[in-house]
């Protein structure tokens, strides 16, 4: 074994001719330059590969305990097989040929698991009833798992129209479900199809997406709260929904598609909420987020300020100063990209230029997102945030119009804050970990950027307009027994539904760490702020940050979000985001001396950028409302989890008793 460069290869100190068999003194494979020692350095070296194929093979018992079986593809160049044991499943793909080779799978058996290929811990789109297409370099091969707990990729779209999808029967276009609207020898046909609707199709729909808010509970009925058929002229025509679901409601408008129009029943297949028929006709009904027709009139009628009617109220379409300039004059030109959904909303772009957000789970008031776009498009000229165009909002002629859809500039990006540092992070694993001292000094640079950004809105936040809704106003120690009060009923809350002994057996501790974190003994400011602010609500662009989704927290009320604060609970929500970050790259403490070194960076270039602005008298003077942030955070990270995903209660269990180790 050749160790390293130095004499004799780093086995002996003896003379080297007194050696009996002298060393490998090749240029190409002596011990100089094939040796343990530079292998080690090279991350993608014969060593370091083997290293990695060993781990990976450890973790999982099947593949030496699991039953085996091979499959049989048409094409014989590729060996496929399986090794299975209880529940788990390992996909071995490898190509036996000097060139690359495609090959089709009957992967049935595993309809609805997610591959996930063990090397690079990359999930491919989930297996359907087709035939599983893989493209495999030369004498290259896969590992997969077969995935139950995997989420498919968040770029994978369905692209065929589930043969499993309920059908509905129409009679004359949208206006079957209302009994009001058809001839009266057909009333009791209206009245089924609409119970079919909202007892069986729609509920179906709505357990399946992701911006359900009650994930996990059933869907009795979705009632039709109110409706509008937007009829576009030239055969063009989506039914506007508004639903009650439980206490809840939701907005879904709805397209069709028929089989003559292959292209829009393609467009429609990821996101079928029924098959339908119409006489001969065959076609499919789904979310008309997915038809480009939908999204460019919505846009035309912003521009326009149409308004149109429902039957209980009116949905406005309303463009704001901007409008012209983001959203030009050739429509017709802008291509519709894929859809994209989040926890609240549906989102989808036109061309490279315009951003259509459709929001689903509707909370009533004045959306702080629409309301803070606009102050920081129009007022404040913040240039780091996505500027918006108009909106759809509907209103029912009593209280604040509710938001249905958002229009905002596209900004091309590298993707978000979050994706981009989980990136980082599993390159650094991969290549520097360990091999002497951390270097993140472009990441760092990156982080300071951020910290900048942040600091930048929060003096944006502190324009003095005119507006009650923005101006800043001064902080007081009323405010700040408020908020130590607030974390108290919330630690309190936490508590009693974790019942985590290391918490209940500190709780005195806790309780004493929010009585002292102190209030700022100089002047300081409260302020509009992000809300929910971390490394997801941010765009990477150009070594650049850009600040988005100004909602505040999902499970908060509207009014919450609006109401002015500390800027420092932003801040706090970003060093939790870091800490989240370090959790899911790796369970170990590897990644520690990171995550101090990029609180470090931020809390120091943060500070460097509101020296002057008045939102505070100086960094020092308020760190313990900071503490007293990190630590509400953290609480409700703690019920979160532990009501949603409690593998990960250990992330803000950590941070909590983390705080309570610093306040000693």
């Amino acid at each position: 074994m050749q160790w390293s460069p130095d004499r004799n290869a780093g086995f002996s100190r003896a003379d080297p001719q007194r050696l009996f068999l002298p060393p490998i003194m090749d240029a190409l494979y002596g011990y100089e330059a094939v040796n343990v020692e530079a292998q080690e350095r090279d991350s993608g070296s014969q060593l370091n590969w083997l290293k990695r194929m060993l781990a990976i093979r450890k973790e999982s018992h099947a593949f030496g305990r699991g039953k085996l079986s091979f499959l049989r593809p048409g094409n014989r160049k590729i060996l496929v097989y399986l090794r299975e044991l209880n529940e788990e499943a390992i996909l071995c793909v490898a190509n036996l040929s000097r060139s690359a080779q495609p090959v089709e799978l009957d992967l049935r058996k595993y309809k609805g698991r997610v591959p996930v290929e063990l090397l690079g811990r990359t999930a491919f789109p989930p297996i359907g009833d087709l035939p599983y297409l893989l493209t495999i370099p030369a004498h290259g091969f896969y590992w997969f798992r077969l995935a139950t707990d995997a989420q498919a990729p968040a770029w994978h779209t369905q692209m065929i129209v589930p043969e499993e999808a309920p059908i509905l029967v129409l009679f004359d276009g949208w206006l079957s479900f209302f009994r009001d609207k058809v001839v009266p020898w057909r009333m009791g046909m209206a009245d089924k199809l609409r119970a079919q609707l909202e007892n069986e199709v729609l509920p179906r729909y709505i357990e399946s997406q992701r911006w359900y808010a009650s994930k996990g509970e059933p869907v009795k009925s979705a009632r039709l709260h109110d409706h509008a058929i937007w009829d576009a002229g030239g055969g063009l025509s989506w039914l506007l929904l508004i639903l009650e679901v439980g206490e809840s409601s939701y907005f879904l408008p709805l397209a069709l598609g028929w089989e003559d129009d292959e292209q829009q029943v393609r467009a429609l297949a990821q996101s079928t909420v029924a098959r339908v028929r119409q006489q001969a006709n065959v076609g499919v009904s789904g979310d008309a987020i997915a038809d480009e027709a939908f999204c460019r009139n919505v846009v035309r009628a912003i521009g326009e300020g149409r308004v149109l009617k429902t039957e209980r109220g009116t949905l406005s379409f309303t463009p704001t100063q901007a409008f012209g300039e983001i959203a030009g004059d050739d429509l017709a030109g802008l291509g519709l990209g894929q859809l994209h959904t989040q926890a609240t909303n549906t989102s989808v772009t036109l061309g490279e230029r315009l951003f259509l957000k459709c929001y689903r789970h509707l909370r009533a008031g004045i959306n702080p997102e629409l309301e803070v776009g606009r102050f920081l498009t129009e007022v404040a000229r913040f240039p780091n945030c996505v500027p918006v165009a108009g909106a759809v909002e509907y209103s029912t002629g009593s209280g604040e119009p509710t938001t249905l859809a958002l229009l905002q500039t596209y900004l091309p990006n590298q993707g978000d804050g979050w994706s981009y540092t989980l990136d980082y992070l599993e390159r650094f694993l991969e290549t520097q970990l360990g091999a002497g001292e951390e270097n993140h000094g472009a990441y760092l640079l990156l982080i300071q950027a951020l910290a900048t950004r942040t600091a930048e809105l929060h003096r944006a936040f502190a324009t003095v307009s005119g507006d009650p809704a923005f101006d800043p106003v001064a902080m007081n120690e009323a405010n700040v027994a408020a908020w130590k009060e607030s974390v108290r009923k919330e630690a309190g809350e936490t508590l009693n539904l974790v019942r985590n002994e290391d918490l209940l057996q500190r709780r005195e501790k806790l309780l004493a760490l929010i009585e002292a974190c102190a209030g700022p003994r100089g002047p300081a400011l409260r302020i509009r702020h992000h809300g929910d602010y971390h490394l997801g609500q941010v765009l990477v662009a150009s070594n650049d940050f850009y600040i988005i989704d100004f909602e505040g927290e999902p499970s908060r009320p509207l009014e919450e979000a609006r109401r002015k604060h500390s800027p420092l609970r932003d801040v706090a929500g970003m060093l939790r985001s870091f800490s989240y970050a370090k959790w899911s790259a790796t369970r170990t403490g590897a990644l520690d001396a990171w995550e101090q070194q990029v609180r470090k960076a931020f809390l120091g270039g943060y500070e460097a950028a509101t020296q002057g602005s008045g939102l505070f008298e100086s960094f020092d003077d308020v760190r313990g409302l900071l503490k007293l942030f990190e630590l509400e955070k953290a609480l409700y990270e703690l019920r979160y989890e532990f009501n949603n995903r409690p593998d990960w209660l250990q992330v803000p269990l950590a941070g909590i008793l983390g705080l309570l180790e610093e306040g000693k």
